[in-house]
């Protein structure tokens, strides 16, 4: 696959997902994603993106102000 942004080479990686919700911080780590190689733009598959949804809509509903969760645990 290539970079939108760049049209550099994508390649399988994990990345650390970071959101701001304004009540909370939540951060998951070792998320699986398409990096690429060039400028290092980050792309998200249609199922790891319904997954950090979820992830995200929970940790809010745990009503911490900083959450941080790692991928594989939380869509097990």
């Amino acid at each position: 696959m290539k970079c939108f942004k760049c049209k550099g080479d994508m390649r399988q990686d994990y990345t650390t997902f970071v959101t701001d919700t304004g009540d909370s911080c939540i951060v998951v780590r070792h998320v699986p994603c398409l990096q690429c190689d060039t400028c290092g733009e980050i792309a998200y598959s249609g199922e790891v993106t319904e997954n950090l949804e979820k992830i995200v809509k929970a940790a809010k509903q745990a009503l911490t102000e900083v959450a941080v969760v790692k991928y594989p645990d939380a869509v097990a």
